[in-house]
């Protein structure tokens, strides 16, 4: 566990899974649920979720699932700090100081851009988003509204060299492209 000290993270856990097949939140591997392997990060994250994720030392807040936007409008109520770190659970190999990394960065917006900006792997100053989110239909509508920095994988590969952390996790076969883990000497498959 570790001290958040100048953000608040929102977990998106409200998805429908389509393309995973089942509730991917609850997707178990490697003997935790991707919902578990993103939250133990962080100190007291504030998950939006459908269904009650029985998450410890998380602030849970159930909501109908009309996206991402308006589930972060919500979460927003709960942000106590200035800036806040918005991920999904479908993040599993998400590590803190990739967080920290990109909130300290003094934007109003940043993100990581891989093969495309991830909005959902961002840092955001609490005000900025108060003020833009009810004008938007989705988070990449927010790029250049404020001001914004998009870190490059050079940047990123600094922190995490295999940039695992920003991974994300949309089908069973994506899980299957990252069966390979590393315990000590072990390899688990």
């Amino acid at each position: 566990m570790h001290k958040d000290s100048c953000y608040d993270v929102i977990i998106l856990a409200g998805g429908e899974s389509k393309r995973f097949g089942c509730d991917k939140c609850n997707f178990e591997f490697n003997g935790k649920r991707m919902l578990q392997r993103v939250s133990e990060n962080f100190e007291k994250p504030i998950i939006v979720t459908r269904n009650h994720r029985k998450i410890d030392n998380a602030i849970e807040i159930i909501d109908c699932g009309k996206g991402p936007v308006n589930a972060v409008i919500k979460a927003l109520n709960y942000v106590s700090r200035d800036r806040v770190f918005i991920t999904g659970c479908d993040f599993p190999f998400l590590r803190k100081n990739i967080s920290d990394f990109i909130c300290s960065k003094d934007y109003d917006i940043v993100m990581p851009i891989l093969d495309y900006p991830q909005p959902l792997l961002g840092c955001y100053n609490v005000k900025a988003l108060k003020t833009l989110l009810p004008y938007v239909s989705s988070f990449m509508q927010l790029i250049g509204k404020s001001t914004t920095y998009l870190i490059g994988t050079n940047e990123l590969s600094m922190i995490d060299p295999s940039l695992k952390s920003t991974r994300n996790i949309n089908t069973f076969n994506d899980i299957l492209n990252n069966r390979i883990y590393y315990s000590k000497s072990v390899i688990i498959i």
